[in-house]
């Protein structure tokens, strides 16, 4: 018997997967271990990635075998690789008869994966960059003891100077540091950038902008914007004005001028390369919200963006029918092996939606996603070209749909703003919900967890956005972290990372129907890149899983009958090694087959080799189970019924009560605010939440 090990790198992190090479549970295991082989200029390390806790509440690890505090799971990330650096893994049973008599099973471990050199580059000309924007970690709370002190959230992440800046950085992750760095070498090569801009407010990107003088072309929106001023970049426009050529965009109504892009040239002002993503230019975008960057070295690709840019600087505050009307058809670029796709808008009539749609109706593995915002569902007798993309991908669950397919695996986080709630109160009602309103994101808490689209969601209560570690010593944090109600902010969506065609959608777009015909924004949709596929992938169900294991943890803090330690037998094995578990982990090794007769359009295969060392490791004989993927801790699947049926029981509650009461829903969601300073810090955090 051995191991069969994948490992996928994202820049970040590395998403490592495993599974016994027969299939079989391994004998008397108490879980696993990984050993890493490090290399770092050419200095090689070796160490054990282990769990946080042991067979009991009061285990403590031993520094001189840290593998003891096992692993009890098939899956696991590594947050200690940085650019650069080379690694190596072997998985390794930690077996024995009894948690006191453990022992390293060297002869069933894996081989050790081919050396992997960490790296935001998925293909030589197309990059991924993320940063580390969820404050409910673990990590967090580590680095907050480390300062020795008990500062505001807003005064950490705008400290650019050392020791100060230490949270900023870590929050930043990757994404804050290339943004600069692509900024500064434009200014060492005398080149210049075309960037439109939502929120600009970042100490350090506005240094960047301003060291470019007029070489710095910049259309600046007026962000989420409310009266008296309607411009929620006063302050630095008017810092701005006499040093770079800025151009505004004061827009109104029911629009918002919500791009996020950046185009780099050359000294000659040709343009090459491109800058697109989630992010929005300040302190929260870069470090408490999750967001991505992806750049993309194509002249071509620039130039359209460079065009678009213009469109958009030539509309000055207005929308004429011409935007629209040039927006409503994209151009596709061959990159690397595959194709991007790119959109703009506002268009006239969701057509970028309706590309998109076919790509996810296609899908035949699966889809994972990021949401912000993504609107109310529309009721399904409407119009599909009306549904937003979330509505489409939750639907290829329903069975009797036309593009049902019940084995897809479908896994993703919402984050949705909701009217009294995270946002101001206005005089206007909050929308109410669709007739299925059980997987409506805007029926619940700010952030909610997909696990297929024929169940009810896990909306998150407060208790799993700031953990009761950070609370207990940073209480201030509560008030402003929930108050905020962005904590996802990424829009994305990656469709079958380790099939034939693996598709990445994301960009500034909301991905609904309004923000496709009434707002200035872009949607980059690459297909054929696996590499970039997996990268994407791994970013998502990191947070997931980050999300989902706080809220088992709150939510079963104080009951004694649940999990509280690792399990001292072989047992745990079973529930992963069977039905849903199994196919969960089988789609991570890319052997999951979807459910036969789904509708799939024909695509060429891709042409970029996946970042994968291990590809040639056989993928594991079982076949998959089609059923939909609860979950994978076995403590989990224990409560996994009862927490379904009551999350369903609270969502039909909550959908009657919003049908027949709005006032009484409104009232029962402030309550859940649960203190009245987390609702001040909402009101006053309303405008940064686009």
């Amino acid at each position: 018997m051995s191991i069969d090990v994948k490992v996928y790198d994202n820049g970040d992190h590395t998403c490592l997967i495993w599974l016994p090479s027969d299939g079989k549970p391994v004998p008397e295991c108490r879980g696993f271990t990984i050993q890493r082989t490090l290399n770092v200029a050419g200095k090689t390390t070796e160490a054990y990635l282990h769990g946080f806790v042991g067979f009991s509440d009061d285990d403590k690890l031993d520094p001189a075998a840290p593998w003891k505090f096992a692993l009890q799971r098939f899956m696991w990330w590594d947050y200690g690789v940085k650019p650069g650096d080379v690694v190596q893994y072997s998985v390794i049973p930690v077996v024995g008869p009894d948690k006191d008599h453990l022992q390293l099973s060297t002869a069933d471990a894996s081989a050790l994966t081919a050396p992997m050199t960490i790296s935001g580059e998925a293909s030589p000309n197309v990059s991924a960059f993320f940063n580390k924007g969820i404050v409910s970690a673990q990590w967090v709370s580590r680095v907050l003891a480390s300062l020795g002190k008990k500062p505001k959230i807003a005064d950490l992440i705008a400290d650019t100077t050392p020791p100060g800046n230490a949270l900023r950085n870590a929050l930043s992750g990757l994404l804050r540091p290339q943004i600069l760095a692509l900024l500064d070498d434009v200014k060492k090569n005398g080149g210049e950038i075309y960037a439109a801009l939502y929120e600009l407010n970042d100490p350090e990107l506005i240094a960047a902008l301003k060291s470019l003088g007029k070489k710095c072309h910049l259309v600046l929106a007026n962000g989420a914007f409310k009266p008296p001023a309607n411009d929620e970049n006063k302050a630095v426009r008017a810092e701005l004005r006499s040093i770079v050529d800025l151009h505004d965009r004061i827009v109104s109504g029911n629009h918002f001028a919500h791009n996020k892009f950046v185009v780099f040239c050359d000294a000659k002002g040709a343009p090459q390369r491109v800058l697109s993503g989630s992010t929005n230019w300040t302190m929260t975008g870069l470090c408490t919200q999750a967001n991505n960057g992806i750049i993309v070295n194509d002249p071509d690709l620039a130039a359209d963006f460079l065009a678009e840019w213009n469109l958009v600087k030539d509309a000055g505050n207005a929308y004429p029918p011409s935007l629209a009307k040039a927006n409503s058809t994209s151009k596709t670029f061959n990159v690397d092996g595959g194709r991007i796709t790119q959109w703009f808008a506002p268009t006239s009539a969701g057509q970028d939606l309706d590309y998109a749609r076919t790509l996810i109706n296609g899908a035949k593995q699966g889809i994972l996603f990021l949401f912000f915002n993504p609107g109310v569902f529309v009721p399904a007798d409407k119009p599909e070209e009306k549904w937003t993309l979330l509505q489409n991908i939750l639907f290829r669950h329903h069975q009797g749909t036309a593009n049902f397919d019940g084995g897809l695996y479908i896994r993703g986080v919402v984050n949705q703003e909701i009217a009294n709630l995270t946002t101001d109160s206005t005089s206007k009602p909050a929308a109410k919900p669709s007739t299925h309103a059980a997987l409506d994101p805007s029926s619940g808490t700010p952030v909610t967890l997909f696990s297929g689209g024929n169940q009810p969601p896990q909306h998150l209560g407060y208790e799993s956005m700031v953990p009761k570690n950070i609370k207990d010593v940073f209480h201030d944090w509560a008030t402003e972290i929930l108050g905020a109600g962005v904590h996802i902010h990424s829009k994305v969506v990656v469709i079958d990372p380790f099939g034939e065609h693996p598709v990445v959608m994301t960009g500034s777009h909301n991905l609904g129907y309004k923000a496709s015909t009434a707002n200035d924004d872009n949607l980059m949709i690459v297909e054929g890149n696996a590499p970039l596929a997996a990268a994407y992938a791994a970013n998502i169900i990191a947070i997931y899983q980050a999300y989902r294991w706080n809220a088992y943890v709150e939510a079963h803090r104080q009951d004694p009958k649940v999990w509280h330690g690792l399990v001292d037998n072989d047992s745990w094995q079973s529930g992963y090694l069977t039905g849903n578990d199994l196919a969960e982990i089988q789609f991570w090794f890319g052997s999951h087959q979807g459910v036969a007769g789904a509708t799939a359009t024909p695509q060429p295969p891709s042409a970029v080799p996946a970042h994968d060392p291990s590809a040639n490791v056989a993928p594991p004989a079982p076949k998959p189970v089609h059923k939909p993927v609860r979950g994978k801790a076995a403590a989990a699947r224990k409560k996994s019924a009862a927490k379904s049926k009551a999350a369903e029981k609270t969502s039909t509650k909550k959908a009657a009560t919003k049908r027949k009461a709005p006032a009484k829903k409104k009232k029962a969601a402030k309550k859940k605010a649960a203190k009245k300073s987390a609702k001040k810090s909402a009101k006053k955090s309303a405008k940064k939440k686009r």
